[in-house]
């Protein structure tokens, strides 16, 4: 009997023991279950992440050739012929068509769910209208590929309208109204925020764009995510046509008869004349105000115009961007402006690499004296450190800085201008040495002049653009 009851106990602890290993078996097997499906999702969101990445370096208009996509950028909104661009991202042997609900028959596992998000479809799962794709569809660069290549499988890009998908089914409203009148309101970036426009993005605000990017693994794990990106700015602003950025200037100016320096705001570089006149010459104090209209021949007194009667010659300290006031933020802004340079050139320089076009301008940086003579003009931002000196038929649209030296020299004849904003500041000494304060300029224009300096918000906010483009949000949507 004592026997038996041992061999009883001895069951019951042998029994419990394998319950407690196959308990702890379950649960590790469990845990590894678990830790794989965490690791696959995290992998699959990051691909999605790559993805926009990918996309957002690939706007850049400085990206290099056969890589830079910046010319195929839509500028339809979505859902209207060629109003959505896809880069896909296909593995060996397989076709990605994220624009087809079935493929064979059979629903297509890379299909883009979410674009009716953002057009509003009616009735159907994409666009209704022929051709809101752009066709050939873009293929991702090898130069972005990790090793393992990160799996995402598309990339959509279109503008942001009004109605955009919030990442669920739900709509949010940039202006807050759900209107169908203002549904389709393209959404703008003013610097500060964004907001819906019936007439488009009117420089020198710009467009924002979508980003939407799909990630699927081989064991289905799947992640969407987007981002609103829009181009970095400078936000660069300027209290006159024409600004000495400094104290006891020296103006030489031409006695041309179609020489004017005109601060009313003039249409260019595709913006609108949209912001209040300017002075023609703003100064940083009323010292400075005599010393130049006494400068000024008296027979073209009525050639300098802006916001108050010709000779329109201000004081604009209180008006001075914080960027423009002293020598320290005038050499932090060059900085910026050298890190985000299409050039950088040593001087003395006779010529630029290339003066840029209306659609593609540069941001050319001259570490020292430049020359152009000749018939040029030039389009974007171009900074002087030293003496700037223009010959013959030159002109230029958009910014010029010539900061450093602070002097500037135009002689010859011609009929170009310059269309913008010009300042000129001194920093340094003749030795290169940072200066205490602010110095004085020099400008000397001279024999016939060409035709002068307007101020034009459109070219300033075209010549503040950097090719990067910024992230206002990011998200990630329902799946």
């Amino acid at each position: 009997m004592h026997s038996s009851g041992a061999r009883g106990i001895a069951f019951f602890v042998t029994f419990f023991g394998l319950l407690i290993v196959t308990a702890a078996s379950l649960g590790i097997v469990f845990q590894a279950e678990i830790n794989s499906n965490h690791g696959a999702d995290k992998f699959v969101f990051y691909a999605s992440k790559a993805g926009l990445e990918e996309a957002r370096d690939r706007m850049r208009t400085n990206a290099g050739t056969g890589i830079t996509i910046s010319a195929n950028l839509p500028t339809a909104l979505p859902g209207t012929p060629n109003g959505v661009l896809y880069i896909t991202n296909p593995a060996s042997s397989e076709t990605v068509s994220p624009w087809l609900p079935t493929v064979n028959n059979s629903p297509n596992k890379y299909f883009d769910n979410e674009i009716c998000l953002e057009v509003g479809c009616v009735g159907t799962q994409v666009p209704a209208t022929p051709g809101w794709y752009i066709t050939p569809a873009l293929t991702a660069h090898s130069n972005y590929a990790a090793n393992p290549v990160l799996p995402y499988k598309w990339v959509r890009i279109n503008l942001k309208t009004n109605r955009s998908a919030s990442g669920t089914s739900n709509v949010l409203y940039v202006n807050g109204s759900n209107s169908p009148t203002s549904a389709n309101y393209q959404v703008c970036w003013n610097g500060t925020n964004e907001f819906a426009s019936a007439t488009g993005c009117v420089a020198p605000n710009k467009p924002v764009y979508m980003l939407t990017a799909l990630a699927l693994t081989a064991s289905g794990a799947r992640r969407m995510t987007q981002y609103e990106v829009t181009q970095d700015q400078l936000n660069l602003s300027f209290p006159a046509a024409l600004t000495f950025d400094g104290y006891g200037d020296a103006l030489y100016p031409p006695h041309s008869n179609v020489y004017y320096v005109d601060g009313n705001d003039h249409a260019g570089c595709s913006g609108a004349a949209v912001q209040p006149p300017k002075p023609a010459i703003g100064v940083p104090d009323n010292v400075d105000i005599n010393t130049v209209i006494d400068d000024l021949p008296n027979n073209r007194l009525s050639h300098y115009v802006g916001r108050n009667p010709a000779p329109d010659v201000e004081n604009v300290s209180s008006h001075m961007a914080a960027s423009l006031q002293t020598v320290s933020s005038l050499e932090a802004l060059l900085a910026t402006i050298k890190n985000n340079a299409t050039h950088v050139v040593q001087g003395p320089a006779s010529g630029l690499p290339s003066y840029g076009s209306p659609c593609l301008p540069i941001i050319a940086y001259v570490n020292g004296d430049l020359t152009l003579s000749g018939s040029i003009t030039g389009y974007g931002l171009l900074v002087v450190t030293g003496t700037y000196n223009a010959g013959g038929n030159v002109g230029w649209r958009g910014i010029v800085l010539v900061v450093g030296q602070g002097r500037m020299v135009v002689n010859g004849g011609g009929n170009n201008q310059y269309t913008g904003a010009v300042l000129i500041a001194r920093t340094r000494d003749t030795n290169g040495k940072l200066l205490p304060s602010l110095g004085g300029t020099n400008l000397n224009w001279s024999a016939s002049g060409g035709n002068g300096v307007y101020y034009s918000s459109g070219c300033i906010g075209s010549a503040s653009t950097l090719p990067t483009y910024r992230v206002l949000a990011s998200r990630e949507t329902a799946r």
